[in-house]
């Protein structure tokens, strides 16, 4: 039996394998997924928050925030 290594992030219960592998068609495989419990993962799905920022950006919604720094300071007093 032949043992492949590699580190990948499951999103929506799906692992993506290495383009490296992509030779490997029709094979019987066993997997065992170790997770690391000690956190530093992602807890959102980058795709779909880069797709949100981009249609932010496209339709302008910060285009009148000038001081980005100041922005965030005025939105914190709002909470205070």
């Amino acid at each position: 039996m032949k043992v492949i290594e590699f580190e990948t992030i499951i999103r929506r219960g799906l692992i993506h394998i290495p383009s490296s592998y992509k030779n490997m068609r029709n094979i019987q495989a066993k997997v065992i997924i170790m997770v690391d419990e000690s956190g530093g993962t992602e807890n959102y799905d980058r795709v779909l928050l880069l797709k949100m920022f981009d249609m932010a950006n496209k339709t302008g919604l910060f285009n009148e925030i000038n001081d980005s720094v100041n922005w965030q300071k005025q939105q914190r007093n709002d909470w205070e």
